[in-house]
């Protein structure tokens, strides 16, 4: 099992159309949204975090990592041998469930593999959508019940 981390309260998500950019000034119109994340991804530098927006307790959570890097015709994969295991992560918390290193990560095409169960999802498999130099902010599930864009979700079997 890796070194586990859980925040309370340190990440707030903004709706992309209220969003400025990064160097201070507005960013193009956009649609609202009307939408709020009960699941989502943040980074605060290296390290990944599933913020939990719901309001109901986590039973569990197990996150792992894989991925590929393409070098000329060849295809490397990899896959976490550990993964970060959680119990009764509370609403308005965050728990680490990947760390990314800042220079040897930029060549990998990484996702997050998540197992989450609560008293309203069941059991679900989530997979985040796979980047270059690992995943940043992600919306996985949205207050509709959506699945975010490029997430897959499924019921454990």
């Amino acid at each position: 099992m890796k070194k586990t981390q859980v925040v309370e309260s340190e990440f707030a998500w903004v709706p992309v159309d209220k969003r400025v950019s990064r160097f201070g000034g507005s960013l193009p119109p956009r649609k609202a949204e009307s939408r709020t994340p009960l699941l989502w991804l943040a980074r605060s530098g290296c390290d990944l975090f599933l913020v939990n927006e719901s309001e109901e307790i986590l039973d569990f959570v197990f996150a792992g990592t894989g991925g590929f890097q393409t070098v000329d015709e060849d295809v490397m994969t990899i896959a976490s041998n550990d993964q970060y295991e959680y119990k009764n992560v509370r609403p308005n918390s965050a728990v680490k469930v990947d760390e990314y290193d800042g220079f040897h990560d930029l060549d990998y095409v990484l996702q997050v593999s998540l197992k989450i169960q609560s008293k309203s999802l069941g059991c679900v498999d989530i997979l985040s959508p796979a980047k270059k130099g690992g995943v940043e902010e992600t919306v996985l599930l949205w207050d509709s019940n959506e699945a975010g864009k490029g997430v897959y979700i499924e019921q454990c079997s």
